[in-house]
């Protein structure tokens, strides 16, 4: 009787333990699944979107340069959303579109996610940038070269023919300026487009690194031998709002005020819902 009291006794010490190691594994997928930054607009009165409603939004940001080119609006589709004007003959992100930096916990593995759309007449002229992920801020752009694979830099970009592109800054760029990854799709005018970006960290100085890319939810980019960095430096800690003409000269320049919107950004863990 006393065996089986023992028994008894165990197993129920057993089931005690394997309950509380299934209830702490459950416990940090469903934390992987909450966006670790996310940005929409509906909360934001219809009206310029200034330097003060970016830090309600968002909270801090190493730098920021919106210069009263930002405003909310309406959108049929997507509810509040944020415009922001090129203006005609500009070049650069002092001149044109709008710029901030926020600091991402550092990690080797994330999914940015959102939805932009080109207003009809947008001059997309030789190109322009759009938002990704960095590691290192802006540091690892305009020309900044990370030789010892110390950061890296891979915002988005429409390019000559409204085309889709990654412009990919790393330790093994040939030139002086990113290199261009295409995407074999382009924008279209007065059309919401969802573009994605997962990005996973090489180790050590390998090149088992990974980019993806998604355009509406079609992969257009898989390529599972990128090197980034020289680990463990170069994690991914920043997600980098750029977004302007250029190039830094005036061939770059929009012919006439032009405008895109921009709605419901999320960086996350986890694979988003919706892609293939």
């Amino acid at each position: 009787m006393k065996q089986i009291k023992k028994i008894k006794y165990a197993a129920l010490i057993l089931l005690i333990i394997f309950m509380s190691c299934a209830k702490k594994t459950v416990q940090p997928t469903n934390e992987l699944r909450k966006p670790v930054f996310q940005l929409d607009f509906e909360n934001n009165v219809i009206d310029n979107y200034s330097d003060e409603k970016l830090l309600i939004d968002i909270g801090e940001v190493r730098w920021k340069l919106l210069d009263g080119r930002g405003s909310v609006e309406t959108d049929t589709k997507h509810g509040k959303v944020l415009k922001v004007k090129f203006p005609k003959g500009t070049v650069g992100p002092k001149q044109g579109g709008i710029q901030f930096d926020k600091p991402l916990p550092k990690a080797t593995d994330y999914y940015l996610d959102y939805y932009v759309k080109f207003a009809d007449g947008f001059d997309f002229v030789k190109g322009g940038k759009l938002p990704g992920l960095t590691s290192g801020g802006e540091k690892y752009t305009g020309g900044t070269h990370p030789k010892n694979g110390e950061g890296w830099s891979a915002r988005f970009m429409w390019s000559e023919g409204n085309k889709i592109i990654v412009y990919y800054y790393h330790m093994d760029m040939k030139g002086r300026w990113g290199d261009v990854i295409y995407t074999n799709r382009v924008f279209t005018p007065g059309k919401w487009h969802r573009i994605t970006q997962h990005l996973k960290m090489n180790t050590g100085k390998k090149f088992n690194g990974a980019m993806e890319v998604w355009v509406d939810g079609e992969k257009v980019v898989d390529n599972a031998e990128v090197r980034y960095r020289l680990a463990p430096f170069g994690e991914i800690d920043s997600f980098y709002f750029s977004t302007f003409h250029g190039g830094n000269t005036k061939d770059w320049a929009p012919k006439n005020d032009s405008y895109i919107y921009f709605d419901n950004f999320k960086v996350t863990n986890t694979k988003p819902k919706g892609l293939e």
